[in-house]
């Protein structure tokens, strides 16, 4: 082999091994992602106002979080750190608090947060708007007397418990509505048993509210039970010409109220003495 053959082969393995170099693939390093802390959650609650009581200041004492949820249990939400939240009725509202940090870690805080007026009396109801504000009785179908008679449509806002509305052949569609001078907000209502024959007793019934008498929102509905262990016996009338009364949530003022009568205990007739739409409570 001359010297010029043996620079050319030797060139060519050079070559060669400077391509296999260059073509070598570049080891590849791992990222190791760092966890961050956990999130924690929790809150304080307090009613800044002693009067405004549906009105709550909720802080946030959570930590190492990106994200933030309030659930207040009425449907209503808050991504603030340090929320302001009215409630608009009285009751137990679930309110939870939901915290993630950006790796999608979650924790979450959860209370029952009970909304009740501190005043309120719930052995008193206020006044009757049938009698204070006045307005007009009307029913889907009178005693065959009409409604002035004896035993007339009437003797329901006639404040005697001796007196009694009867209709007769009930069918269980009957319409008691009354139409206000003004509309009033109610937040209660009174039902009294007639003198006797307690199977034409109420035991299905809703109550409504409406602002035009067109379109009527439900605002209580009860079934009365013979059964003293259930919740349905504080509707059933254990007595004669005994009156009874019950609350509830209502914030609208209604110029018409009205009960819907959809059972009775089983007689062919209805009876009822007295009805009334109230105040909530007493005027202080």
């Amino acid at each position: 082999m001359n010297m010029k053959t043996f620079f050319k082969i030797s060139s060519a393995i050079v070559l060669v091994a400077m391509l296999s170099v260059g073509c070598k693939k570049e080891k590849e390093v791992a990222v190791v992602e760092v966890d961050e802390p956990k999130p924690t959650a929790g809150f304080t609650v307090e009613v800044p106002d002693t009067i405004e009581y549906k009105g709550f200041q909720f802080k946030s004492l959570s930590t190492n979080y990106k994200e933030i949820l309030w659930q207040f249990g009425d449907d209503s939400t808050s991504t603030e750190e340090s929320p302001y939240h009215k409630y608009v009725f009285d009751g137990d509202y679930r309110v939870n608090l939901t915290v993630r940090n950006s790796q999608g870690y979650t924790a979450s805080r959860e209370v029952i947060l009970k909304v009740n007026d501190p005043n309120f009396d719930p052995r008193k109801i206020g006044p009757n708007y049938f009698k204070t504000v006045g307005g007009k009785l009307t029913v889907s179908r009178d005693n065959q007397g009409g409604p002035e008679s004896g035993e007339g449509s009437l003797k329901l806002i006639d404040e005697n418990s001796d007196t009694k509305f009867l209709q007769s052949g009930f069918a269980g569609d009957l319409v008691i509505k009354f139409e206000l001078d003004s509309a009033v907000i109610a937040g209660a209502y009174s039902l009294t048993s007639a003198n006797d024959a307690d199977d034409r007793d109420p035991k299905v019934w809703t109550v409504q509210g409406s602002e035009d008498g067109i379109k009527w929102i439900t605002l209580a509905s009860a079934t009365a039970s013979d059964d003293p262990n259930s919740s349905g016996y504080k509707y059933k009338f254990t007595a004669r010409r005994q009156r009874k009364f019950w609350h509830f949530n209502n914030n609208v003022a209604f110029k018409f109220y009205r009960i819907n009568i959809k059972s009775n205990f089983g007689s062919r007739d209805f009876q009822m003495a007295e009805w009334s739409m109230n105040q909530k409570q007493p005027d202080k």
